[in-house]
């Protein structure tokens, strides 16, 4: 099956070919023909004989195609009294082959199946004598198979699944949801079709236009069925921090995901979503990994925004086609469970994930003081019951870093002073895991994080000696020894007791 334009400007090429050909046979048909003349008319000149006799060849062929038929047919097509020249123009002009079939707008121009068998037939007109009675026939029961393959082709092209009412939009500013009505589907009567194509060619009708025929189906549901049927599948919240420009940068990331709907078989990417995060979009220095090291880059904290969007995403029944963990792993979420985003305005890290439901989607996310909360609201397409959330398990820790040492002449000589501890790097795998209640219905790795760890920072003092000083001398000295005297108070009843007073010297 070909464009129906394709296949008329093929054929108008092959008949100018054909044309082509014909001509230069015919002039070379001529050419021979005259050589042949003067060569008999010399020859009897010469000798005063006969002309010697032709042998048979491409001149007598020739004469041949210019004998009428005494009696050909080709089904109800009759071609006595032409010549088979004119007896194979007819067949070119009477079987041209534009079949085609219609849905709508949609037209497909058929295989041609008649054009082998006519070929075969003026091959037997030019072998049979044209003195012959010919009779030949179309073996139309031939391209039924033919039909029925090409029926299938166009069910698989056309025929249309029923779309029930779904989620088309959501608006920021009223918060409410808009919904597209359902569509009918259908289904193309193959068999019918078959049947009708069959008639065409029976009744020798090559150029019929046939329209085809569908069963339709409904849809599964109305606008209002669709309200009902919507609800929140997934969502996962995490805490911010106080950094006023980290939290900028999530509200701005957050409001370019909020409202955003996902068609049926359509892939979100986070990088795509947001854009590149500049300083001109509003995004603020703040700290970020960049290839393990923490510097200050506008969009720092967009990673707690994917990381919230990934297990939204696991919890709605969905998988990730990419994710990527951190150098580092974040103090918001568990290990293991963490999804890190970059983006220089052409590639980078990204969060994937691709809407396998036969239904919309929306992302709704908001941000209130430090609670990011991110959602997934869609017509719930897990088991009634069934729960999507992620297991992290510790599979080994890294070699631990070397220490970095910090010259500090502040302390005592000789001692050291820990200012970070630092941290052991780890791998851990993660499960996706399938609940039912209490009851684990299936567990399936998810992915593996590596996580680097830092070095512990140590502070010592090896360069600055406190410095020697030699101990002063004193002159010695003695005490003054005086004798120990008493004075005794004077006067009446100072110093004395009672009964001292009353004594008479």
């Amino acid at each position: 099956m070909i464009d129906k334009n394709r296949a008329r400007k093929s054929r108008a090429r092959k008949r100018n070919r054909s044309i082509g050909y014909g001509v230069l046979l015919l002039t070379a048909l001529s050419a021979v023909w005259l050589l042949y003349s003067n060569v008999s008319k010399g020859s009897q000149a010469n000798s005063g004989k006969h002309t010697e006799e032709t042998k048979p060849g491409s001149s007598e062929q020739a004469l041949d195609l210019r004998k009428k038929l005494k009696s050909a047919r080709i089904g109800s097509t009759d071609l006595s009294g032409l010549t088979i020249e004119e007896a194979e123009d007819t067949m070119e002009e009477r079987y041209q082959w534009e079949l085609m079939v219609s849905a709508g707008e949609d037209t497909v121009l058929l295989d041609d199946l008649i054009d082998s068998q006519i070929k075969a037939i003026r091959k037997k007109l030019e072998e049979t004598s044209p003195e012959e009675t010919q009779q030949y026939e179309i073996d139309y029961e031939a391209m039924r198979e033919p039909f029925t393959k090409q029926a299938a082709e166009l069910a698989n092209k056309w025929n249309q699944s029923p779309v029930g009412a779904q989620l088309e939009s959501f608006d920021k500013e009223t918060g409410a949801y808009k919904y597209k009505p359902g569509k009918d589907g259908r289904t193309l009567d193959q068999k019918k079709l078959v049947e009708q194509l069959m008639e065409a060619v029976k009744s020798e009708n090559y150029l019929a236009d046939v329209k085809a025929e569908f069963a339709q189906t409904p849809p599964e549901r109305n606008e209002a069925q669709a309200k009902d049927l919507y609800k929140v599948i997934g969502s996962f919240e995490t805490t911010t921090t106080d950094n006023k420009n980290r939290n900028k940068n999530i509200s701005l990331a957050v409001n370019a995901l909020n409202g955003l709907v996902l068609k049926p078989g359509e892939e979100f990417s986070f990088n795509n979503t947001t854009g590149n995060r500049t300083k001109e979009k509003g995004y603020q220095p703040a700290g970020a990994y960049r290839n393990g090291i923490l510097i200050e880059e506008p969009g720092g904290g967009v990673c707690q925004v994917s990381t919230t969007l990934y297990h939204s995403i696991i919890e709605s029944g969905f998988k990730t086609t990419e994710r990527n963990s951190h150098s580092f792993a974040p103090s918001y979420v568990e290990k293991g469970q963490d999804a890190m985003v970059s983006f220089d305005g052409y590639a980078g890290p990204d969060l994937k994930f691709k809407n396998t439901s036969k239904n919309s989607l929306v992302i709704r996310a908001s941000l209130e003081g430090k609670k990011l909360k991110i959602s997934v609201v869609g017509i719930p397409f897990l088991d009634n019951g069934e729960k999507v959330t992620i297991r992290s398990e510790k599979v080994r820790d890294s070699a631990p870093v070397a220490p970095t040492y910090e010259e500090n002449a502040a302390i005592p000589f000789g001692t050291e002073k820990i200012v970070d501890k630092g941290s052991i790097g780890s791998v851990y795998k993660s499960y996706r895991v399938i609940k039912k209640g209490d009851t684990v219905m299936k567990e399936e790795p998810l992915h593996n994080s590596s996580y680097k760890g830092k070095p512990a920072v140590i502070q010592r003092n090896t360069t600055h000696k406190p410095e020697e000083t030699e101990p002063q001398t004193t002159p010695e000295t003695h005490p003054e020894t005086q004798a120990e005297t008493t004075e005794i108070p004077h006067g009446p009843g100072v110093g004395l007791s009672e009964a001292q007073e009353n004594v008479q010297p």
